[in-house]
């Protein structure tokens, strides 16, 4: 067994902390704590999320704050929790509570209790308490532990089995390795090919990629290092060795060396890793090269393209899964489902998981008609399989920095795509597009929102007003404009449908369908579903 490293209860026993209250979350006592950091700005709102989401973000610290920002919002607060909890955070000191936070309040500690998330309270109503203090006990504590390579690898696999499943990948290890041992670490082929690094610190201008082969030799495997800028710098060589492909790890230490002990352990924490999460690491997956057209990695993607021969440059088409399950991420058999799909349809593709969704690029599809057909078959086929989610296809995409943009687009906009068109099984990135203007329309204010209702006041003037601003949302919204499917979805008749429209036409001084009009009306629609919502 391991040796652990500091824990959230050794925490509690530090001076600065032991007159605090564990309120809620015993279960989580037992997790180790890499760092401590400060939740500044506690509002949930969309434009922290999509920070927190995109952020390289691997948990196992614990965060102090008073949730000054948004102290009476009890379901704010909770959706902090759920956050931090779900970002494999190890707990939340709350600061001030009796001065600025009235009181914790009961649902707050009944949801920490529930997700073994330690909650622990600062003495209440005393204004003295400095959050410098707990910031610097805690932090000797944790440098006193890592300056012993004792525990290094306990410690790494313990903070990994506690973050979500997509990021147990040996690019997270090698990220949690270099902010332990704080040192760069690349992760390299028998052909100094880099698969994977992590700078210490981030902003380090090394680039493995090009160093490594440029050096005339390198430091024998487990030797002494090579000095770098006249001794600035030592690098180290591991070898993995019982991996397919010799991979190899590379250490570059700025100031005090590495002990040969936390060296190897360092190798032996990677290795494990390519073992447990790799999924084929060392030859160099597929995933790779998704993880680096979604985040427009140039020279890793040109490399891994390479690898796979595939024409990055003429991926056009990218299709997104998207599960709707309660517990989130896709199974893994669903990857086989898609690429069986459409195989067959395209000279090029490459597809795989990312941060919990399935996504595909191809370099080509068929004419609009034969498109439409594979992604109905493909939302088919996932509903016999018993697979709760929907399907969004992005097409005409001209660069990979395209890609990225549309990527982001669909994380953020399809929760409100779902609410402006719920029930459906697939969407395409203008609807995105489309229901992320209605966001920024719904935030921009009272003012905005009335503009963009303006177009249904006429019609709620009249006694039935609100029947026919329903007709009116579901013939535009949700059955493309068939009377037929309107009339099926109200339960009535299809010459009621058409006895609304033809009301709903003399009232506005045009029919329904007539573009330009039915643009502002099909807006007002949509945004008064997602005030609804």
């Amino acid at each position: 067994m391991f040796d652990m490293s500091v824990t959230v209860a050794d925490l509690l026993k530090l001076p600065s902390l032991r007159n605090a209250r564990l309120a809620a979350g015993r279960g989580g006592l037992d997790r180790p704590v890499s760092s401590i950091s400060v939740l500044e700005y506690a509002d949930a709102n969309a434009l922290q999320s999509e920070l927190f989401e995109n952020n390289e973000f691997y948990g196992s610290e614990i965060v102090i704050t008073g949730f000054t920002s948004i102290p009476r919002d009890v379901e704010a607060q909770c959706a902090n929790i759920r956050r931090l909890a779900g970002a494999g955070e190890v707990g939340l000191i709350l600061f001030y509570v009796g001065i600025f936070m009235p009181k914790v309040d009961r649902e707050l500690v009944e949801l920490a209790d529930s997700l073994d998330f330690p909650l622990i309270v600062m003495p209440e109503k005393q204004m003295n308490q400095r959050y410098s203090e707990v910031i610097c006990e805690v932090m000797e504590a944790i440098f006193r532990d890592q300056n012993s390579a004792a525990g290094l690898v306990g410690d790494i696999l313990q903070r990994m089995s506690l973050l979500p499943e997509h990021q147990r990948t040996p690019d997270t290890v090698l990220r949690l390795l270099s902010d332990r041992i704080r040192a760069s670490a690349a992760l390299s082929d028998r052909a100094r090919h880099v698969l994977s690094a992590a700078n210490w610190p981030r902003t380090l201008e090394f680039r493995p990629e090009q160093v490594l082969p440029a050096l005339p030799a390198l430091p024998q495997p487990w030797g002494a290092p090579m000095e770098l800028e006249g001794g600035r710098f030592q690098l180290y060589r591991c070898s993995l060795s019982d991996t397919a492909s010799g991979m190899e790890l590379f250490l570059l230490k700025e100031g005090t060396p590495l002990s040969p002990e936390t060296a190897r352990q360092s190798a032996e924490v990677v290795r494990l890793a390519v073992n447990l999460w790799g999924r084929g690491h060392d030859r160099e997956v597929m995933s790779e090269l998704v993880r680096a057209i979604l985040r427009d990695e140039p020279l890793k993607m040109r490399r891994l393209a390479d690898i796979f021969h595939v024409d990055v440059a003429s991926i056009h088409s990218m299709w997104v899964l998207h599960s709707l399950r309660a517990q989130g991420d896709f199974p893994r058999d669903v990857l086989p489902l898609v690429l069986e799909a459409l195989s067959h349809a395209c000279g090029a593709l490459v597809a795989d998981a990312y941060e919990g969704d399935v996504v595909a690029f191809m370099d080509w599809l068929p004419e609009a008609a034969g498109a439409e057909t594979m992604a109905e078959a493909l939302c088919a086929q996932m509903a016999q399989a018993g697979l709760d989610g929907v399907l969004v296809t992005c097409q005409d995409l001209t660069t990979t920095a395209d890609v990225r943009r549309a990527y982001l687009a669909i994380r953020k906009a399809l929760p409100d795509a779902l609410r402006i068109w719920p029930g459906r099984g697939r969407y395409t990135l203008r609807e995105m597009e489309f229901a992320q203007t209605c966001r920024e329309t719904v935030a921009a204010g009272e003012a905005a929102v009335q503009r963009a209702l303006a177009p249904l006041e006429p019609i709620r003037a009249l006694r039935e007003g609100a029947e026919l601003v329903h007709t009116l949302q579901l013939y535009l919204l949700d059955t493309d404009r068939s009377v037929t499917q309107t009339a099926q979805a109200l339960f009535v008749h299809k010459n009621t449908v058409k006895y609304r429209l033809q009301q709903l036409g003399a009232r506005l001084g045009h029919p329904v369908a007539k573009f330009p009009e039915a643009f502002g009306l099909y807006t007002a629609c949509a945004v008064e579903r997602l005030l609804e919502g």
